[in-house]
């Protein structure tokens, strides 16, 4: 049984999609600390604000990624989601010294997987709808 690869194409598309959404992930996250911090907002606008800060980061890593795939973009949305989601877990837990994995984290899995191939469908009707 002849296993198929996706080949390097695909994984330049999904590597640059998870650098794209890692980049603007850590722009935005550095952004959201300067707002808190110079307009004195309670505390409990971080976590709202850290998931949309996930949301956009993810469909951007996804928009980016996609314009190097044609099929099976579903699947691909998904890796990029569940990827960036592991690299900003550690990139994260460098910064705070805590390396925690908790049912919150394979949580944030999930969200990112089924977000970021919700995200390439999306794209994807857009994409088809626009000729």
């Amino acid at each position: 049984m002849k296993i198929k690869s996706f080949g390097n194409q695909t994984a330049r598309a999904i590597t640059r999609g998870i650098l794209h959404s890692v980049i603007l992930s850590l722009v935005l996250v550095f952004l959201f600390a300067l707002v808190i911090l110079l307009a004195g907002l309670p505390s409990g606008t971080i976590n709202p604000g850290a998931q949309v800060i996930k949301i956009i980061s993810i469909f951007w890593g996804v928009a980016v990624a996609m314009r190097g795939i044609d099929r099976r973009g579903w699947i691909f949305g998904a890796l990029v989601g569940l990827l960036y989601t592991v690299i900003i877990f550690f990139i994260f837990s460098i910064i705070s010294t805590d390396f925690g994995i908790t049912s919150g984290l394979l949580a944030d899995g999930l969200f990112a997987c089924v977000l970021g191939a919700f995200s390439a469908m999306i794209l994807k009707t857009l994409r088809s709808q626009t000729i």
